[in-house]
This record gives structure tokens, C-alpha cells and sequence, in this order.
């Protein structure tokens, strides 16, 4: 990444205008639209727009005495995009769409026909290209839920050592994010009686509220009973020898080493190094949520649209994406079966 321009040396109107988009309501002001997202996301979109004020104070300072939204002529942002070509598409779509949203919050009635070409033509080029992060590590939940369960029954039983609660306590982790796989974020701040709830005997249900949702919406599920039983082999036996290991004072799910709460982090390294071990494949807790999609989609088209729902989703955009997915793998399973009916009368012929 090149140069950023800090936001104290932005142009007064662009500063302005990018405090505004996350303004919280007051007594006589508006609630900025994206006052809603978090503060990594604020951050990331932050950098983006600096990215693009550091650009245009080197290509074309003069350009800087314009108001955003003359200065972000279609024109500039390509030329802009020239010198980067060596940057993959998403990223690119990143950079350009940080700008464009913040020129439309400024002047939404203008016509934005042809930014809109240049995020369409990156979002196509980012569909084509596909997530180079991603390649062969996507396994199918049942994989991934048979790997940790395994994990979890190797280490059961009587617990004199912490290495072994560790194991128990990775393997119940993975088990959840394969049949709920939630954000990373969610899952660091499970905590007993609040958003893990033991309801019924050994029945569980999985509370997370609108802080603890990307999309600030509750989500509520109850826990299924491979997944329950699971659970509560670790709460019972490896969770009790871990918190020993600490001060205690709180009721965090999942605990380290020290007894302390894991930390966000820690899971993706943790995961990582535990899934590699298990599947041969280094798996980050996000994965899991492909992984869920992917599996979904693979089963049916119907299938598909449970992605929103399971994975806590605003709009069905990716459960409407991996819903074209399963019809075109569904085709495809006809069009292989109506080969193989053919080659049978040919045979028979």
C-alpha cells in the first residue's frame, strides 16, 4: 500500500463529510448512515479514502482545492486504478467503493452511472478471479465437525494435564463453528448463562445479542444435540481444569492455558495450527462460515437459502449468490446423469 493521508490533513470538506457518515444522532442532528459499523470497518474505509487523497496530492494537487465529489470525476478514479493494476480486483473494489460512498452521501441525487461501471466492472473481475486466500482450504463442515469430535473423544476422560483440556477445548471449538459458524468476534465473547444458555438437562441455546452481531441484529438458535453433547464434555471436564489455572471472576466459555479468557486473536491461530494438524488444511475461524455456505450450497438449491438465517446475514445477497451456485451444480448432476443414461443405451445398443 502506498502513501496515506491522515485525516487532519484532509480538505475540510472531505473530513467533513466522511465524520458525518458516522455521526451519532444528536438532539438536533441525523444519525450518520453508517453509524452502524464498527470501529474496524471505520478504520479500513478511513484508509482507503487517505489512500486516495495521497494519489491525487501527488498526481494532481490543485485537484485537492475541489469539492469531493468534483474531484472524484470517473476519469480520475481510472487513472488512479492504472497505477495499481498489480493490486488483486476486491481490493481495488475496496479503494474505489470507499470513495464513491463517501462522494454519494455528499450528493446522492447526482448521476453515479459511470462509478457504478467502474465498481460493476471490479466486482466482476473480483467474482472471476475468485479469493486466492481461500483456494483449497474450503472443507465441508462435516469434515471439519467429524475432525473435531474426534479431537474431543481422544481427550476425554480423566484430565491431569492441560495440554490435553487444550486439545478437548479446540476440538469443541471446531465442532461449533462447523454447524454454527459464527464470527469470530461472537464466538471470543460467549460467556455461560448470557449467550450460552444450558437449558433442560444438557439442552443449549446460543443467545448472541446486536453488539456482538456484524450487522447489529440479534441472532438466537438452539444448539443441536451432537453439538450440545460436545459442548458439554468440555464445559464438564476440560473448562473446570483451566479455569483452576487462573484468579477466575468470570464465566468466558473458552479459556486458555492460564485460566484467563481467550482473546480474539488467539482463535485463528489456535484453529489454524489445530485444523492443519487435524485435516491437513489451516482453517481460520471465517472459513468456517464458507465452509457452511459451500456445504449448504452442494446440497441443494433449497439448502442454499438457510445460508442468511445460519449465518447471520442483513440481506440474502450470499445465500442468493450460493442459491445460483446450487442450481448450477443440481444442472450439472442432470446433465451427468442423462450422459451416463445415454452411455447405458448406447452399451445396450
Amino acid at each position: 500500500m502506498g502513501k496515506i493521508l491522515h485525516l487532519h490533513h484532509w480538505p475540510d470538506a472531505d473530513r467533513t463529510a466522511f465524520l458525518a457518515l458516522f455521526a451519532e444522532a444528536g438532539l438536533l442532528d441525523d444519525r450518520g448512515p453508517l453509524a452502524h459499523w464498527r470501529a474496524p470497518s471505520r478504520e479500513s474505509m478511513k484508509r482507503q479514502y487517505g489512500l486516495w487523497l495521497a494519489w491525487v496530492s501527488q498526481a494532481d494537487p490543485e485537484a485537492l482545492r475541489l469539492d469531493p465529489v468534483e474531484r472524484a470525476t470517473a476519469k480520475r478514479l481510472r487513472a488512479w486504478l492504472a497505477t495499481m493494476d498489480s493490486f488483486a480486483p476486491a481490493t481495488l473494489l475496496g479503494y474505489v467503493g470507499a470513495v464513491v460512498r463517501l462522494c454519494r452521501s455528499i450528493d446522492p441525487d447526482r448521476c453515479w452511472t459511470a462509478h457504478q461501471s467502474i465498481l460493476s466492472s471490479l466486482h466482476r473481475a473480483t467474482k472471476r478471479r475468485g479469493s486466492p486466500r481461500k483456494t483449497g482450504r474450503i472443507l465441508s463442515s462435516d469434515v471439519l465437525f467429524e475432525a473435531g469430535a474426534r479431537l474431543v473423544h481422544e481427550n476425554n476422560g480423566p484430565i491431569t494435564h492441560p495440554d490435553a483440556a487444550v486439545r478437548l477445548r479446540d476440538g469443541a471449538i471446531i465442532c461449533l463453528l462447523a454447524l454454527m459458524p459464527m464470527r469470530r468476534r461472537a464466538l471470543s465473547e460467549l460467556t455461560l448463562g448470557t449467550s450460552l444458555r444450558v437449558v433442560e438437562g444438557d439442552r443449549m441455546t446460543i443467545c448472541l445479542d446486536s453488539a456482538m452481531m456484524k450487522n447489529g441484529q440479534p441472532w438466537e438458535a438452539a444448539v443441536p444435540d451432537m453439538l450440545c453433547e460436545i459442548l458439554a464434555i468440555y464445559l464438564n471436564t476440560a473448562r473446570p481444569l483451566l479455569m483452576e489455572r487462573g484468579f477466575g471472576g468470570h464465566d468466558a466459555v473458552w479459556i486458555g492455558r492460564n485460566g484467563a479468557p481467550i482473546s480474539i486473536n488467539q482463535f485463528t491461530r489456535a484453529l489454524r495450527i489445530r485444523t492443519k494438524a487435524l485435516a491437513g488444511v489451516a482453517v481460520s475461524p471465517h472459513l468456517f462460515r464458507d465452509a457452511a455456505a459451500t456445504m449448504l450450497a452442494r446440497t441443494s438449491p433449497s439448502a442454499a437459502r438457510m445460508i442468511k438465517p445460519i449465518l447471520g446475514h442483513a440481506t440474502t445477497r450470499v445465500s442468493e449468490e450460493h442459491y445460483i451456485k446450487a442450481n448450477t451444480i443440481a444442472a450439472g448432476r442432470e446433465l451427468a446423469s442423462a450422459l451416463d443414461d445415454i452411455r447405458a443405451q448406447l452399451e445396450t445398443n
